[in-house]
């Protein structure tokens, strides 16, 4: 089977494809690799911040590294890079603009599966002769959009925590449910280290899943997201909500949610 991955350029997303392509190896199976430049890993805080919430936006995002290279080291995609022998580089533009169109026409696949970036034209999701599934960072339908990882925690349900895995179409997280996880807290943890368990915990999970329905893709049809949620867009998110974070809670929402009884159990679902 021919299939193309689509992945970010940061460490959860090359770590996801380490994993990924360790199961593909052992089926033989042909990938094409597309990487897309995402905006810088440890963004510059915006120069009218006034000096405390620039304090707390460095403090986020550096600790936001430190815990991606504990769970996913300093290596991450380097075992993937070593085993693909079709690998380019893209920007977010080409993904509608037509220029990775002509390269996923040659390469002809079965499967698309993305994770990690923008989105994606109607043209390109044609091409393919059996299915596309796209890898959501949240829970979906509560939590679509961006910064899915961070709004859990925000608003004191870390719970919700997870990852889908969905049929892409046009339309943000919308697509039919593949496969979903949620985060196994831990009291011990902080914001980051929620988004980085469960995304170490799926990546190993899902490719284990995948490759035992490999042969079904054509067989497998998601269930209808039927739930009205939310799309977080990146204009919701604003430095001074991390005055909640590290200020309010000092990075201790999980165990103020667990000591205080706050915890629901969302229902997910999966039919692999």
């Amino acid at each position: 089977m021919k299939t193309i991955l689509i992945t970010g350029d940061h460490p959860r997303h090359l770590y996801f494809a380490d994993k990924f392509v360790s199961k593909f190896e052992e089926l033989g199976i042909k990938i094409l690799w597309a990487i897309e430049k995402r905006e810088s890993f440890i963004p510059i805080p915006d120069k009218d911040l006034d000096l405390q919430l620039k304090k707390l936006f460095e403090l986020h995002f550096e600790k936001r590294a430190k815990a991606e290279e504990l769970f996913f080291g300093k290596n991450a995609g380097k075992y993937a890079k070593s085993k693909i022998k079709k690998i380019i580089n893209i920007n977010p533009n080409d993904l509608m603009n037509g220029n990775f169109l002509k390269i996923c026409d040659d390469f002809k696949p079965d499967f698309l599966l993305s994770n990690g970036c923008h989105l994606i034209s109607n043209e390109i999701l044609n091409i393919t002769k059996i299915c596309n599934w796209n890898i959501h960072g949240g829970l979906s339908p509560w939590y679509k959009g961006g910064a899915t990882h961070f709004w859990p925690t925000y608003l004191l349900e870390p719970e919700f925590t997870g990852i889908t895995v969905h049929e892409t179409t046009d339309e943000i997280d919308a697509g039919a449910i593949i496969h979903q996880e949620v985060v196994k807290l831990s009291k011990e943890d902080g914001i980051h280290e929620n988004a980085c368990r469960i995304t170490r915990d799926f990546s190993e999970n899902f490719s284990k899943l995948f490759s035992k329905k490999v042969n079904e893709l054509d067989k497998i049809k998601g269930l209808p997201q039927k739930i009205s949620g939310r799309n977080f867009t990146g204009k919701l998110w604003k430095p001074s909500m991390l005055k909640v974070i590290y200020e309010l809670f000092d990075d201790r929402i999980n165990q103020y949610c667990i000591e205080n009884k706050l915890m629901r159990k969302p229902k997910v679902i999966s039919i692999l």
